[in-house]
């Protein structure tokens, strides 16, 4: 006899709550039960607290692992509740820790009443254990005035000797105290409006319906269950400052990170990792074309098909393996460790962050470089009559990636600017115009002649000259960059003449390109003159592109 086949099915009522501590979800599953009795060979769902393990952030997005208790023995439901709304469900992978058989994993979107209380009860009981202990602060400060108030009408009965000064030093306590009390009932009543804002549902990060994931297993023993899954809308930008002391010489850069995330989900004292991988890259690189010949009537129409484009999606998949937390000291140290993987930089934070979904930035120290630099100004007068000061950085490192670069000189916030490894080590670090440079145009002509009897030539002659004059009270490093014409035919000739002669010539293996470097004493100027001779024939036209 053939036997037939069981078919399972379980459909479940989810309550959650978050703990405030460690974004844990609280999931509460009751199996329905069909036909009067609950399904066979399932023992009930299993209410569990599901806590994030370990974030890592990338461009747009993050992945999550998340741990869950298995209580008991037997083949149960495990749920994990309370998910964010944007997980990327072909990312989902289920990792057991111990001897554990894994069955079928569903998905499943929860809305309306489920999904509110899962957002309402995590927020709420947040705001209320905030609450809470800013009404104990409150209470303990009013005690200790009470108390004050009590020492200062006994004091006043011997108003004699130390303990009239000290019943002063009383009164001065207890001033400090009302202030301080002043302070706590304000941030009680903002308390009070946020928690008011949670229970009647008018507030903005609340999410209109949640993931839950639901995985069946077996086990003869208590074990852990981990979650993997990737998640849109996060992510983090590395910024910079740059702070130079014209005086000792002295740069300092400090890399920072800004974490922000609108997930859905709260991420509540986590371990995380900034890793400068972009997920949202082609993971491929292109082909090389391979033209196709042939030969056709030169009257035939041949309709020209390009290469077929390669359109095959891109698609993003990963899996991480994490480990604890780093474990803190009595004085914790904010220190951040970097690892490098073939180009691929991790930064693990020591410390547990909290960054709550709704798109709030969080900043952080990533990695701080500093040491002795090279000062020098710089000046392209035929672009600007202006002088910039600009620093040398040995110490770039290649590792930090593109970001805003915020700039101070001597302790003034002089601009912003682009942290880009290879052009700041090639160019140098601009630092603002440097004020006490006077660069001023002198001479700027061009002369225009013809010579030669058969073979006519047109010749074009142009002059430039600059003078720049040091106002600062000490010798300052002065680099002044112009540029010579380039001929791209046999028929033109070029001719340059410097005056003085230029440090560089095709400065930075740019080619054209000169430069000047030289010291510039206070208070004294100097002059740059260059002239170009242009000879070509008459019956051409000069192109100066």
């Amino acid at each position: 006899m053939k036997a037939r086949p069981i078919l399972w099915s379980l459909s479940t009522y989810d309550v959650c709550a978050l703990s405030p501590l460690s974004l844990m979800s609280r999931c509460f599953v009751l199996p329905l039960v069909f036909g009067g009795s609950a399904i066979l060979g399932l023992s009930s769902a299993q209410a569990a607290i599901s806590s994030i393990e370990q974030v890592t952030v990338y461009q747009g997005l993050a992945s999550v692992t998340r741990a869950l208790p298995i209580t008991g023995s037997g083949e149960q439901t495990v749920v994990f509740s309370c998910l964010s709304p944007y997980i990327d469900k072909e990312s989902l992978s289920v990792q057991s820790m111990g001897n554990v058989n894994i069955g079928e994993v569903s998905i499943q979107e929860l809305a309306g009443e489920q999904a509110t209380q899962c957002q309402y009860r995590g927020n709420a009981k947040a705001q209320q254990n905030t609450l809470a202990s800013i009404n104990a602060e409150l209470e303990a400060a009013r005690l200790a005035k009470a108390y004050l108030q009590n020492l200062t009408i006994v004091t006043q009965v011997n108003m004699d000797g130390t303990i009239a000064n000290n019943a002063r030093d009383i009164e001065t306590q207890a001033a400090s105290l009302n202030q301080k009390i002043l302070e706590i009932e304000q941030r009680r009543v903002s308390a009070q409006d946020t928690l008011n804002q949670l229970m009647t549902g008018n507030s903005t990060s609340i999410s209109n319906n949640v993931t839950q994931v639901s995985v069946r297993t077996a086990s003869r023993a208590p074990s852990t269950l981990k979650l993997h899954y990737q998640v849109q809308g996060a992510g983090w930008k590395p910024t910079y400052q740059a702070r130079l002391n014209t005086n000792s010489d002295q740069l300092n850069i400090t890399a920072s990170a800004i974490i922000a995330q609108q997930t859905g989900e709260n991420w509540t004292n986590v371990p995380v990792i900034l890793s400068t991988a972009n997920p949202n890259q082609s993971t491929t690189g292109q082909l090389p074309y391979v033209p196709r010949l042939s030969l056709y009537e030169e009257n035939q129409n041949v309709e020209h098909v390009p290469p077929m484009a390669d359109n095959t999606p891109v698609v993003v998949s990963g899996r991480e393996e994490y480990g604890n937390a780093i474990a803190g000291s009595s004085l914790p140290s904010f220190a951040i460790s970097s690892q490098n993987k073939n180009g691929l930089i991790e930064y693990r934070l020591p410390q547990l962050v909290t960054i709550p979904s709704g798109g709030r930035r969080v900043r952080t120290v990533i990695g701080e470089q500093s040491g002795s630099s090279k000062l020098w100004v710089r000046s392209t007068p035929s672009i600007e009559t202006a002088a910039y000061w600009y620093a040398s950085a040995p110490f770039l490192t290649s590792d930090w990636v593109d970001g805003s670069l915020q700039l101070y000189r001597d302790d003034n916030y002089v601009g912003q600017s682009r942290y880009n490894y290879q052009m700041l080590k090639e160019q140098g670090i601009g630092f603002g115009r440097d004020p006490n440079i006077m660069v001023k145009e002198i001479i700027n002509e061009d002369k225009q002649g013809e010579k030669g009897v058969l073979s006519r030539q047109q010749i074009l002659t142009t002059t430039k000259a600059y003078q720049f004059a040091n106002q600062h009270n000490r010798s300052v490093r002065l680099q002044v960059l112009g540029s010579e014409p380039i001929s791209r035919d046999d028929s033109l000739k070029v001719s340059v003449t410097h005056t003085p002669p230029v440090t560089k010539r095709n400065w930075n293996d740019n080619q054209g390109m000169v430069a000047w470097e030289f010291d510039l004493p206070s208070k004294q100027s100097q002059v740059i003159r260059s002239t170009s001779q242009i000879s070509y024939p008459a019956n051409k036209i000069l192109n100066g592109n």
